[in-house]
């Protein structure tokens, strides 16, 4: 999947996983956020501390996940920053932390107007 072609969250991953099924689907979203929200702040605590090979566990974890609700977006970069590791610079590093927030972000006002 290239760059363009990525949606902030694919519902139809989640459909095809579980089926039509938009409370439960739902709940997931709002786990993934809840789950993607403490691993962020970890992966911050990480660079403060430059972890930089535990960022690059972290990310794994939390793409996987990110994966499974379709948030392409984050998955993408959560990948981009597990395979730059330990070659990555601290500012490149912190310019990607800063863009997995904000699609993040993007992820919760996509929920939040569903109400």
């Amino acid at each position: 999947m290239n760059e363009g072609n990525q949606q902030i969250l694919n519902r139809n991953v989640m459909i095809e996983l579980i089926g039509d099924e938009p409370e439960l689907i739902r709940q997931f979203e709002i786990d993934f956020l809840k789950q993607a929200k403490s691993s962020l702040q970890k992966i911050a605590d990480l660079y403060n501390r430059s972890k930089f090979s535990d960022i690059k566990e972290e990310a794994h974890f939390l793409k996987t996940s990110a994966k499974a609700v379709g948030a392409e977006q984050v998955s993408h970069l959560l990948q981009t920053l597990e395979e730059s590791g330990n070659e990555l610079n601290k500012p490149e590093c912190r310019e990607l932390i800063l863009n997995i927030k904000v699609a993040l972000q993007q992820i919760h006002g996509v929920i939040a107007n569903e109400k």
